[in-house]
């Protein structure tokens, strides 16, 4: 086999490998590089089940990522019925089947609920250049008083 074919054969290959790759994570929650959010009505069968809307975002972790997440829906007076996170390389994706809470549901306007849902999720997904608070581990550093040394 000569340099040409090999090399040909290497890149079918690759291309193989990235088609495959694509397929899996249309299948499995896996997190993107980029920093997206999506908001979808469900339709009338799965809304009977009380779940409205399924609101997905991806971006990169960070310690205060649920503390504003858990915020913006609790303002929006949602409630959430399942949640599927899934975390991969510094990154996180989530996707939560939301229903308004029994007080506010029948005062709600769909169309303003999902534009407001958006706006929370944009906010919180796109990544701070500057964050107050970056660990580059993962890991949690507790720093004791030089008297416990």
């Amino acid at each position: 086999m000569d340099k040409a074919a090999l090399l040909g054969s290497v890149v079918d290959h690759v291309k193989d490998l990235k088609g495959k790759t694509a397929e899996i994570s249309k299948v499995l929650n896996t997190p993107t590089d980029t920093d997206e959010v999506t908001i979808e009505h469900l339709n009338e069968e799965e809304e009977n089940k009380g779940c409205l809307l399924k609101a997905s975002f991806c971006c990169d972790d960070r310690p205060e990522l649920f503390s504003e997440l858990q915020r913006g829906i609790k303002n929006l007076k949602l409630r959430v019925m399942g949640a599927d996170i899934t975390s991969l390389g510094g990154r996180i994706k989530g996707v939560f089947m939301l229903c308004p809470n029994e007080n506010s549901a029948n005062d709600v306007c769909m169309n303003s609920l999902k534009r407001s849902l958006r706006v929370v999720l944009s906010r919180i997904a796109i990544s701070p250049s500057t964050s107050n608070y970056r660990i580059k581990s993962k890991r949690q550093r507790f720093f004791l008083p030089a008297h416990f040394s």
